[in-house]
């Protein structure tokens, strides 16, 4: 049963687009699986789920690894959100 909603950033959306673009769909699929079981539990580091903590802010700031991407996600306890604000290649480091 999911505990967290998801919230979906422009840049996230726009990210995707352009995974779309590039065909790698194996990431847009593997991405889906990953964001239902974070609603579930966004924190825990388990099997086919790599999440590391990169910012302990007002709102925890994560990142989790989706194969040569890493998607980046902030958590809002009090509301019970996932904010997920980015999608990219390994490499290619945003501001995080």
């Amino acid at each position: 049963m999911p505990k967290y909603r998801i919230i979906y950033g422009k840049d996230f959306l726009k990210d995707l687009k352009n995974i779309v673009k590039s065909g790698d769909k194996n990431v847009i699929s593997k991405a889906e699986q990953i964001i239902e079981k974070l609603k579930i539990d966004p924190h825990k580091k388990r099997s086919g789920v790599d999440i590391k903590l990169i910012s302990s802010r007002k709102d925890a700031v994560y990142r989790v690894r989706i194969g040569k991407y890493r998607m980046v996600y902030e958590i809002d306890e009090v509301e019970k959100k996932i904010f997920l604000t980015m999608i990219f290649p390994r490499g290619r480091g945003r501001g995080y």
